[in-house]
Order: structure tokens, then C-alpha cells, then sequence
């Protein structure tokens, strides 16, 4: 188990979730409620919500749209702190039609919520971020929390991707404190790396790839590595960020994991062969296959292209969590422990067939 711990948080009476049904956000709300205090949960489906989180006397399903403050505003009274966990999450968003979501909803949505918690006079604002933001540091000085962005990522004026928007998320949240207009409202900024974990309902790539390699889909993988942390230590970090943090940002990536032994992992827990490793440049034109089948089954692929290119920044990257763990205590699970929570997760929601659980093994 990860070696957080949670008991010397200091204590809230209210917080409030954006993004309450996706894999951060429900895990923030089982750790808060976890915590026995009273949580509300803004989501957009209630009874989906209904169905993914806990049956909790002191959760409230809350109905509504972050891009539209009159359906939350009301319920920021009373509220300790807020965690901002929604997104339109394309994270190797490819199909350059529908990129105005990113922008209104990742970028403006970001903004009327700090906006509409700073007119509350909320405490304390946690926003989700994204290593994808950091540019690429090597061994000798992994990236931080003052590294800045690609430039790939900052400099379009518009978001034309999953990470463009964040870059642009995270700028606009920048200059809303410098400006003054958060007021009171202390801010700040998380940053997790590849997340696993229950509850990925979506699912997010993660999940897609845990479910297709438990499926037996999956054939082979890269011989890749890259950052990788269960979001139930990133949902520690983002209440351990909002009550006893004291920096304006964390980055909260993990640990570097090989994707082989990783699938290898899910193989074992799920009781299929495992995919083979293979080089990266198979492995993009395998994508580049998965792209076109998906576009002709109006499906979404397992791996892309640029999902492939991202993994092999990946492999070359290094980045530093010493932050998170000196000041907030954070502390990361085993990739066996991860695998197998998810494993029991997606057989208690019917997406995978029940039976006894395998043992998984991660190097």
C-alpha cells in the first residue's frame, strides 16, 4: 500500500468534486467520504453517478454543467474546498473537427469555475493538471514543478490537443491569481502522471488498455516505459495539496514502468495470455491499423499513433514527485496492487467476467 497517511489531514465539513464520475474525481470522493465529511459531487448524469459512487449519507449528486455556472453556483455555500477534476479528456485527441470542446470546456470551463469559487469566497481551489505539460528533462535534472511546457503545447493560440488544452488550463489559472481575480481563494495546481486505477469507468486510455489485454485483444506492446500512479494517491494528494500544501503547484507522476511488464500484470490478474513485446516502430504501424479499423467500426482504438509517440517521449522522460512526497506525504502503490484493485473493480460493474482473482507480478 502506498505510504500515505491520511489521518493526518486536518479535518473539512464540506468539499465539493467537479468531475465527480471520472477516475480522479470518484476516487476523491471515496477518499474524502473515507474521511467522514460531507461531499458534493457535481456531475452531469446523476443517475449514472448513482451508480458508480457510493451509497453515502454524506454524499450529494449535484446536476450540472461546469461551462454553466447557474447550475453549480448555489452550491458552492458552505464549501472548505473545491477539487476541479472535469475534462474533456482526449488525451490523443486526433480528429482536428472537434477540437472546441477542449477549448470551452478544459480552458473556459476552468476559468467560470475558479471564477464562480472565488465570488464564494471558497478557501482553497484544487486544479488538475498533467505532466504531458512539462517539457522533457533527462536524468541529471528531472522535470518539476517549475519546468516549463513544450512548445508544441504552448504555442497554439487555440486547443488543438488533449495537452494544448492543459497548457492552456493551467496559463489561464496562472493569470487569474497574478490578475487578482481569484481573491481570497488560496489555488493550486496537481499534477499526475499516467493514472490506473477503480473506478475508471470511462474508461480512459488506461482502462481501455487494462479491459482490451483482459479481453485478449491486445497481441503485442511497445517496449516502452513511462509514468505511471494510481489515482488513489493522486485523490491523497490533491486533499493533502488543499490542506496542508503550501506550493502552488505539485507533480504527483509516480513511477516509471515498463508497458511489458505492466500488460504482463493485467495478463496475470485477468487470466489471458500476455501481449508481446515488441519495437516502437511496430508498434506505431500497429496504431496506425487500430486507427483505421476504429474509423471503419466507428470505434475508438486501443493505441494510436500519437498515443504510441507520447509513450515514447515517455520512455526518454524524467521527472521528479520529491515535492509531493516531502510536503503532502504522498506516497505510490505497487503496479500489483493497482492492477488488482481495477481487476476487482471491473468484475463488480459487470465489465469483466467474475472468478477468482490471479496474483499479478510487476517489474
Amino acid at each position: 500500500m502506498a505510504d500515505t497517511d491520511a489521518t493526518r489531514l486536518p479535518d473539512r465539513e464540506r468539499s465539493l468534486v467537479t468531475g465527480a464520475t471520472g477516475l480522479l474525481g470518484g476516487n476523491i470522493v471515496r477518499f474524502l467520504l473515507d474521511l467522514d465529511q460531507e461531499v458534493v459531487a457535481l456531475v452531469r448524469d446523476v443517475d449514472r453517478a448513482r451508480r458508480l459512487l457510493p451509497d453515502h449519507p454524506r454524499l450529494r449528486l449535484v446536476p450540472g454543467d461546469i461551462t454553466a455556472p447557474d447550475t453549480y453556483r448555489s452550491h458552492l455555500a458552505g464549501v472548505d474546498e473545491v477539487f476541479h477534476t472535469a475534462a474533456y479528456f482526449r488525451e490523443y485527441f486526433q480528429d482536428p473537427t472537434l477540437t472546441e470542446p477542449l477549448e470551452k470546456i478544459n480552458v473556459h470551463g476552468t476559468e467560470l469555475v475558479l471564477s464562480a469559487v472565488a465570488a464564494a469566497g471558497t478557501p482553497v481551489f484544487v486544479h488538475t493538471g498533467s505532466i504531458n505539460t512539462l517539457a522533457l528533462r533527462g536524468p541529471e535534472r528531472p522535470a518539476d514543478e517549475s519546468t516549463p511546457p513544450p512548445e508544441r503545447y504552448a504555442r497554439p493560440t487555440v486547443s488543438d490537443s488533449y495537452p494544448t488544452s492543459k497548457v492552456r488550463a493551467d496559463r489561464a489559472v496562472a493569470a487569474m491569481v497574478r490578475s487578482g481575480r481569484t481573491g481570497s481563494t488560496r489555488v493550486t495546481t496537481v499534477l499526475p502522471g499516467w493514472m490506473w486505477g477503480p473506478g475508471d469507468a470511462g474508461p480512459t486510455s488506461s482502462g481501455r488498455l487494462f479491459l482490451d489485454v483482459a479481453k485478449g485483444t491486445v497481441r503485442a506492446v511497445p517496449r516502452l516505459s513511462n509514468y505511471v500512479v494510481d489515482a488513489r494517491d493522486v485523490a491523497h494528494a490533491c486533499v493533502a495539496a488543499a490542506r496542508v500544501g503550501s506550493s502552488e503547484r505539485y507533480v504527483v507522476a509516480g513511477e516509471k514502468r515498463s508497458l511489458p511488464a505492466l500488460t504482463e500484470t493485467i495478463a496475470a490478474e485477468t487470466g489471458v495470455r500476455p501481449p508481446r513485446a515488441v519495437p516502437a516502430g511496430l508498434a506505431t504501424a500497429a496504431a496506425a491499423l487500430m486507427e483505421l479499423q476504429a474509423r471503419l467500426s466507428g470505434g475508438e482504438p486501443t493505441a494510436t499513433r500519437e498515443g504510441v509517440r507520447v509513450l515514447r517521449e515517455g520512455d526518454t522522460r524524467n521527472i521528479s514527485s520529491d515535492l509531493a512526497r516531502d510536503e503532502l506525504g504522498v506516497g505510490f502503490r505497487s503496479v500489483a496492487e493497482t492492477i488488482t484493485a481495477m481487476g476487482s473493480w471491473y468484475r463488480g460493474h459487470g465489465m469483466l467476467p467474475t472468478g477468482p482473482i490471479r496474483a499479478g507480478s510487476a517489474r
